[in-house]
């Protein structure tokens, strides 16, 4: 008898142990979440300045950053397809000052394609951004200004067709590849060291198409060095409202959308994400920058921590079957 009562004694001192242990846990994070920030905040993006998701992601961060009383510094960390910037945030340590923003490439096609050092579903989600309206463009020296002249063109033309992209597993390849896919045309895949030198590159004929964002090479369409022929989304853009949707051009059944988010490291508070969700989905809804985003080619697209979530795992499921069904492999 004397043994039982020792050994619940004893569960009991474990029990009170444990519970001023979790207690301690609750208030430290609250703690911190009460004080964060109090210091500027490290926005690590692994896309390549000047691209679309770059522009959105300064946007946002300007006004994030007064909304929140603190400075958001982008830091653009490339390489390796954006793996450098992704396990940079992933093994930072989770005290709410380092983020990522990051794109469907990063999180929902590059691990896919080949091992990186981090794993997408590991990191909590903060909030959607912007949806970046991707557009098919081709030089003025190719003859086509539709979509099916484009794949009549191509199918004139077996293996001269090449196509610029920002690299393997970039949007640019991935919405090419779906396109390649549901209209049953093979072009010659070029990849560039990111989607503003792809889209200078076939500005200047090097190429004859890609997929890009909108924000991306609109000025080159406005100046006439680039031609626009399908928009890739399931609807058309007030951008570019006079360009049918590849859909409605007799592709059936292409859509092809490229996201931007923030995610957090693992382990990071659920305090300080939720505070940082909340004000992430304010400033994305305001009307200004809204219309920034609009004004520079983004559709702005507010999503909470919880449904990003669920987005990017539907996401990345669909990656997979592209990915799968056109056989891209990491070079």
């Amino acid at each position: 008898m004397r043994y039982y009562q020792y050994s619940f004694k004893q569960l009991a001192i474990q029990i009170n142990f444990s519970m001023i242990g979790l207690m301690a846990m609750i208030f430290s994070q609250l703690a911190i979440a009460q004080s964060w920030p109090n210091r500027p905040i490290n926005l690590v993006t692994p896309l390549a300045t000047g691209s679309a998701s770059d522009v959105a992601l300064r946007i946002v961060a300007e006004r994030l950053g007064t909304a929140l009383g603190q400075t958001l510094l982008i830091d653009n960390q490339t390489g390796a397809s954006g793996a450098i910037g992704a396990e940079k945030v992933m093994r930072a340590t989770a005290d709410g000052y380092t983020f990522c923003g990051c794109n469907n490439a990063i999180l929902g096609v590059l691990p896919q394609l080949r091992k990186v050092s981090y794993d997408p579903k590991l990191f909590k989600p903060v909030g959607m951004i912007a949806v970046l309206p991707t557009v098919l463009v081709v030089h003025p020296s190719i003859p086509v200004n539709t979509i099916p002249e484009f794949i009549a063109y191509i199918k004139a033309n077996p293996g001269k067709v090449n196509y610029a992209s920002g690299g393997v597993g970039s949007p640019q390849h991935i919405a090419m590849a779906m396109f390649e896919s549901l209209a049953n045309v093979k072009l010659v895949h070029v990849p560039y060291k990111g989607a503003s030198q792809a889209a200078v590159g076939t500005a200047g004929g090097e190429v004859a198409a890609m997929f890009n964002a909108i924000g991306t090479v609109l000025p080159l369409i406005k100046s006439g060095k680039l031609k626009p022929i399908g928009i890739a989304g399931a609807q058309r853009t007030n951008t570019l409202p006079e360009v049918p949707t590849i859909a409605e051009s007799g592709v059936k059944g292409y859509n092809y959308a490229s996201w931007i988010g923030i995610v957090a490291p693992p382990n990071t508070p659920d305090e300080v994400v939720s505070k940082l969700s909340t004000e992430l989905f304010k400033v994305v809804n305001s009307f200004d920058v809204a219309k920034k985003l609009a004004d520079n080619g983004i559709d702005p697209m507010a999503m909470s921590a919880i449904q990003m979530g669920a987005y990017m795992a539907a996401d990345y499921q669909k990656m997979g079957k592209v990915i799968e069904d056109a056989q891209i492999k990491a070079e």
